[in-house]
């Protein structure tokens, strides 16, 4: 059973992994767009009603992808100055802390993108302004990836704290 729950982690991360490739993809697109609008407006006198309600979109969708990205690679934020000094015993517990406000968190997200997007499901909620892109199915997004990211972040954790028992 251990063998099958590690192996869901690790597709898990490898999936969180080629998220973060793909975002990277993505800002290749904003800056397209960006360049595009831009030559449009100065060159030709001719902007682009779309390209700044679907760049914030796009944006939407990197920063979702960037931040599973970071949770896979360890890359957010730490206080590590304090948790080094700590003895074996009290890293475990400071990790299952970590892990108990981590996933209370992400149930939170879950929980409200769930909300937020079911309602904007519900309304088809649209973009304001004159270019009037659908929101509702990048709202819908927010929860499938905040469990992405909840899953990726309890991978981080069990398995590290794992290999400290291990040390």
């Amino acid at each position: 059973m251990k063998k099958i729950v590690y192996s869901m982690f690790k597709t898990i991360d490898t999936f969180s992994r080629n998220l973060g490739w793909s975002a990277g993809l993505l800002i290749l697109v904003i800056m397209l767009m960006t360049t595009y609008e831009v030559t449009a407006r100065y060159a030709f006198n001719a902007p682009t009603l779309w390209v700044w309600p679907l760049n914030r979109q796009i944006f939407g969708v990197f920063i979702l992808f960037a931040g599973i990205y970071a949770m896979s690679q360890e890359a957010h934020i730490r206080i590590e100055v304090l948790f080094d000094l700590f003895p074996k015993k009290m890293k475990q517990i400071a990790k299952i802390i970590a892990l108990m406000a981590f996933v209370c968190f992400a149930g939170v997200l879950i929980w409200q993108g769930y909300r937020m997007g079911y309602n904007a499901w519900m309304v088809k909620e649209k973009a304001s302004g004159a270019f009037r892109l659908p929101l509702y199915p990048l709202k819908m997004f927010i929860p499938v990836a905040a469990v992405i990211f909840m899953l990726e972040g309890i991978y981080i954790l069990l398995i590290k704290t794992d290999k400290d028992k291990e040390d």
